[in-house]
């Protein structure tokens, strides 16, 4: 659920903001990436905080 509502605020809060500015100055393309920017701050927050702490070795447990 936590992930979903990133996504969903993230379109919500970019889109509407583009949405917005697009009607104000009457350009139809700054909603659109308004969307985009929106998605991309979202699936970063999530990486950020969902992602994993402990580094990745290319090591592998039995070769220790």
């Amino acid at each position: 659920m936590g992930v979903l509502s990133y996504v969903l605020a993230g379109l919500l809060l970019y889109g509407g903001l583009g949405w917005f500015i697009g009607r104000w100055l009457h350009q139809s393309w700054i909603f659109p990436i308004g969307m985009i920017l929106g998605l991309a701050a979202s699936v970063y927050l999530i990486v950020k905080r969902y992602g994993s702490d402990a580094p990745i070795s290319s090591e592998s447990e039995e070769e220790k």
